[in-house]
């Protein structure tokens, strides 16, 4: 069910000079958490007034805190990304559609590239928790943009790489 909540910026994590991941705190929107919904977000007080749309990337539903993550390409992005922990925002979610975990005699394969990676690290954690695994094909137009690498190898997932510039795996 969707609901309008505050959330609270507790870690900022800076993975290159303008992607971040970002930990809220909000026991509401953290235990509403399944693989891939998203959350229209708004810095109050800041520009631009509209919201925004993140995929909700992961959750720790015990520790009531969701993460997000965020590249700078707009004002609003930038405005998510200087927050500093404390801060809050304005979350309309969970929004969109869940994604079903594959059956029991399926592979998963996961086919993602930059900021769109977000949404499948929460599907790899759901898979880990019922003892599967599975392939992630993680491209990006060279290595930094690679976001996310070393969670899905610590979940167990079996991570292949592609760069478009040839940095880093596959070209």
């Amino acid at each position: 069910m969707k609901r309008d909540e505050r959330a609270v910026l507790r870690e900022r994590r800076c993975l290159t000079p303008d992607a971040f991941l970002l930990s809220f705190e909000s026991p509401t929107l953290a235990s509403a958490f399944v693989p891939g919904p998203f959350t229209m977000v708004r810095v109050p007080g800041r520009e631009p007034l509209l919201r925004r749309p993140y995929s909700f990337c992961a959750s720790q539903p015990e520790a009531g805190r969701f993460s997000l993550l965020v590249k700078v390409v707009g004002e609003g992005s930038r405005a998510l990304a200087e927050l500093t922990p404390g801060q809050e925002v304005d979350c309309l979610g969970p929004l969109g559609s869940s994604f079903d975990l594959p059956g029991p005699e399926e592979q998963a394969v996961v086919v993602a590239g930059g900021v769109g990676i977000a949404p499948f690290v929460g599907f790899c954690q759901k898979l880990e928790g019922n003892g599967r695994q599975a392939t992630v094909l993680l491209g990006g137009r060279r290595e930094s943009d690679l976001y996310l690498k070393e969670e899905f190898q610590g979940l167990g997932m079996d991570v292949v790489c592609s760069t478009e510039d040839g940095s880093f795996g596959h070209r």
